[in-house]
């Protein structure tokens, strides 16, 4: 590998946020960013459910802009935090997996070892994210819940833009589970799980409360509904879904705190209100009736709920159809704010203001495309086939096992069933060379530096 093409380059990220600090900033939204953890695309009311219940959310849809054809960065938890926070490919940082515990099991040590190259262990500190664009425009900035994207420093979240963390370091499977405030443990491990939604709502609130005078920005990753599902007495037994539906309505809740909040210091009109989950479903969970599910490449392990209110801009209960993907979110919002992207490095995401104002109908991406570990697997094209490399199937008789390539028409077999490679091999084959072209690029040149 190119040295030049891995190395750090701390400097540029210094000099863009110095040159962000110094710019006229054309609109100050406040932004409420609520990331779920393995939450499928079926799991809520207004996208489908009717085993779980969820009137908040279903409000907040009427508000906005519900998408139907939004994925995450990866079908699973870290990589997919990466490109939500930075605007590009989870590749682009080397975070080819899920982040253990520094502290953690024989199993922990050798995840750690073995998929992140180059003694990475979170995210890098040349990496610009979302947070601290906006710290540096002039937002006070939060973020309460799961971090996973490094559990010791230079990777924690004080030191990537937010200004106040109270949360946990990874994923409430993982040992020892304790929250933190800022640099101090305020929970001691093991954290009672079932209090979490209502312990961070009240932090949320708090927040909102300290900072409602000036611009905000609230980044919410919940631990849920991520197994081991958890939820409070006042919701157990509240759903048809089991607990898991109970810890989705509890969810619920938690958005119609935070909305109702927002209303009562009048800032609903001018607050970008998303919600949206880090992957698909793991092992409880509606995909959407979509294939796959959580670390699959199919569209159930990627596609997820996604619903944009901001009243003063975009319109009243509008739905969306044309793809997009979590790496969009930094460029979108650098937009609104009239600051430049970066220009030393590759932002992979595409501002979707457009189509979430009904300027346009397709999708802002030529190509989308799906990454598994360290390699491009699938290409979306803007007509809607989507090519998938060989993959291990989603079958549990048969899951060793590789099949494919695949391609599918995404228009009449949305839930990627029938291969359509024998009646479309030009089309297969065109999408072959993009993927592999991506592939090239993306190993050629690992960090997308300019």
């Amino acid at each position: 590998m190119n040295k030049t093409r891995a190395e750090l380059r701390p400097q540029s990220h210094r000099a863009y946020l110095e040159q962000v600090s110094r710019a006229a900033v054309k609109n100050t939204p406040n932004i409420v960013l609520v990331f779920v953890d393995d939450m499928g695309h079926g799991d809520i009311s207004c996208f489908g459910s009717t085993a779980i219940q969820t009137p908040n959310l279903d409000r907040l849809a009427a508000q906005g802009a519900k998408m139907n054809t939004f994925y995450a960065s990866s079908p699973i938890c870290s990589p997919s935090r990466f490109g939500c926070l930075t605007g590009r490919y989870p590749t682009r940082g080397f975070v080819h997996g899920v982040f253990f515990p520094k502290s953690g099991g024989l199993l922990g040590k050798l995840v750690n070892h073995f998929s992140f190259p180059y003694g990475v262990r979170g995210i890098l500190p040349d990496e610009i994210t979302i947070a601290e664009v906006l710290q540096a425009a002039g937002y006070r900035t939060g973020m309460f819940g799961k971090w996973h994207l490094g559990d010791h420093s230079p990777y924690l979240p004080n030191e990537n833009g937010f200004e106040t963390f109270f949360g946990s370091y990874y994923s409430n499977d993982m040992q020892p589970y304790a929250y933190y405030r800022n640099d101090e443990i305020a929970i001691e491990a093991p954290a009672d799980q079932t209090q979490l939604t209502k312990i961070l709502t009240g932090e949320i609130e708090d927040f909102i409360d300290q900072h409602h005078g000036s611009p905000f920005f609230v980044y919410y990753p919940s631990p849920f509904p991520h197994h081991p599902v958890h939820a409070s007495e006042d919701f157990t037994g509240s759903s048809q879904g089991g607990t898991y539906g109970d810890c989705v309505q509890e969810l619920d809740w938690s958005v119609g705190r935070i909305m109702d909040k927002l209303a009562e210091h009048h800032l609903t009109e001018n607050t970008l209100f998303i919600f949206t989950s880090d992957n698909g479903p793991w092992y409880e969970g509606n995909p959407g009736y979509h294939r796959g599910r959580k670390n699959n490449s199919f569209d159930g392990g990627q596609i997820v709920p996604m619903i944009v209110a901001w009243p003063q801009e975009i319109a009243a209960g509008i739905e969306v159809d044309a793809a997009a993907m979590n790496i969009d979110f930094f460029p979108t919002i650098l937009n609104i704010l009239g600051l430049p992207l970066p220009e030393d490095r590759v932002i992979d995401g595409t501002d979707m203001l457009p189509i979430l104002q009904e300027q346009a109908q397709d999708s802002p991406h030529e190509h989308l495309y799906f990454i598994k570990g360290k390699k491009v697997m699938g290409v979306r094209a803007r007509d809607n086939y989507k090519y998938i490399d060989r993959h291990r199937s989603e079958n549990g008789a048969y899951w060793m096992a590789k099949q494919g390539p695949f391609l599918f028409n995404l228009d009449h077999d949305p839930n990627e069933s029938y291969n359509a490679q024998s009646h479309f091999p030009e089309r297969a084959g065109q999408l072959r060379e993009r993927l592999v072209a991506a592939r090239e690029d993306m190993e050629q040149n690992p960090r997308g530096w300019k």
